[in-house]
């Protein structure tokens, strides 16, 4: 039996496949839900974190490289002083308001930190429950977890956002572990809720909690957002458009094999609001597989083009992927 949610609607359409069960998969009591997203288990991602840490002390270029504290000025935190505009500046630092009053252009300039704030917005709506092995919500969680050990290792603040369908929590970014573990213990009180109908995320659920994050003070953070992105509506190109401006933007894209490759066998697809349709797919015809895995591929590129095009970055993480070997990877490929 797999559970299958937010894909499940869309395979319907694409299948034309009949609802043939309307009971909801109940998690039973004695029943171990999620094996590895536990407090246990994120903690123990702190020996995974030291896979990647030579890559993480950088120079300032970096992605993940702290922004010490020096005479030299650059994109840090804090503000040091408004100055006319010279050749080369960044144009997105401009100050209108003293530019409108001067009547002269001026750009703003911010002396670097050596504790650069790093939020991990993580999705642990009902979407997330799904998985062939290993569920897209245990992997999101080691992830966060895993960079999040590397990011304090190195001194930088961590903090963060953990969110479903009707509940969200910000942790603020704090130095060492005083915002990492507040962080991991939302990631496990959120974790029950993935079966319940609070978890379930409706369109343009991401973008709002985007808005939430952009509301919030700050400039030249590093923003990861981990997630299958279900609930973020492709219209918001703006908004991502505004959160790469003001930070570096990183999306983590959280999948499994069976969200884009069915098997090739018979087997029931549970699905729907609170798990509470099953789908019966054959899987004789391949046209039909052939048809649900353009549906994944259209929405996945889709999403690298927009992270691409707004100046963001983009990962695809699946849920029978290494997650240090894979950020490794990455870090490697861009620090250079």
């Amino acid at each position: 039996m797999l559970a299958l949610k937010q894909i499940l609607r869309p395979l319907a359409q694409v299948l034309k496949l009949k609802t043939v069960m309307q009971q909801p998969t109940v998690v039973g009591s004695d029943t171990v839900f999620l094996p590895e997203l536990n407090l246990a288990q994120l903690l123990a991602c702190q020996k995974q974190s030291s896979g990647i840490g030579a890559n993480l002390r950088m120079p300032s270029r970096s992605m993940l490289a702290g922004q010490h504290r020096s005479t030299r000025q650059g994109r840090g935190m804090e503000l040091s002083e408004i100055r006319n505009y010279q050749a080369g500046d960044d144009i997105r630092l401009m100050d209108w308001k003293v530019t409108a009053r001067t009547q002269r252009p001026h750009t703003k300039v911010f002396m670097e930190e050596k504790e650069r704030p790093v939020q991990l917005v993580v999705d642990l709506s009902a979407s997330m429950l799904f998985g062939s092995q290993r569920s897209k919500a245990e992997q999101a969680a080691h992830l966060a977890a895993t960079l999040g050990w590397a990011i304090v290792r190195q001194g930088d603040r961590c903090g963060g956002l953990v969110f479903n369908g009707t509940q969200h929590q910000l942790i603020r970014p704090k130095a060492r572990q005083q915002g990492l573990l507040p962080l991991f213990q939302q990631l496990c009180q959120f974790a029950p809720m993935l079966v319940q109908p609070e978890g379930r995320s409706e369109a343009g659920r991401m973008n709002q909690m985007l808005q939430l994050v952009a509301a919030q003070k700050g400039h030249g953070n590093l923003l990861v957002i981990i997630s299958d992105f279900w609930s973020l509506d492709l219209a918001g190109k703006a908004l991502l458009r505004r959160l790469a401006s003001n930070h570096q933007l990183l999306a983590i894209h959280i999948s499994d094999p069976l969200e884009y490759q069915l098997p090739n066998s018979p087997c029931y697809l549970v699905g729907g609001q609170a798990l509470s349709q099953t789908v019966f797919f054959d899987g004789h015809d391949k046209s039909d597989r052939q048809r649900y895995q353009l549906l994944f591929d259209q929405r996945q590129q889709g999403l690298e083009e927009m992270l691409l095009q707004v100046g963001g970055y983009y990962i695809q993480l699946s849920t029978t992927e290494h997650v240090a070997d894979k950020l490794k990877r990455f870090f490697t490929l861009h620090n250079k």
